[in-house]
């Protein structure tokens, strides 16, 4: 899924619950000015280990410093949606 937009903040954190073996561990979040209502969030990615997402990050932090004007996820793992949980996609 692509998900093209322009973010003033990305975050990294763990899931909000407790990750069982077959679910990522950590999203990353982009924030947005938003509206109306405010800031706006939306999750960019699903990773499945604290060295990736780690990776991420400091991938797109260097390519802010260089100026790059857009930055493409390649550590997130694929993941497909079941009743109130994300699971890791392996097909």
């Amino acid at each position: 899924m692509v998900k093209i937009g322009n973010y003033h903040k990305v975050l990294a954190s763990h899931v909000m619950y407790k990750a069982k073996d077959d679910e990522p561990k950590y999203w990353l979040i982009g924030i947005n000015s938003g509206g109306f209502w405010g800031e706006k969030s939306i999750v960019l990615g699903w990773y499945s280990d604290e060295e990736k997402i780690t990776k991420e990050m400091d991938e797109i932090a260097e390519a802010i410093n260089k100026g790059v004007p857009a930055y493409e996820l390649k550590y997130g793992v694929k993941v497909k949606n079941k009743i109130l949980r994300v699971k890791i996609d392996e097909e």
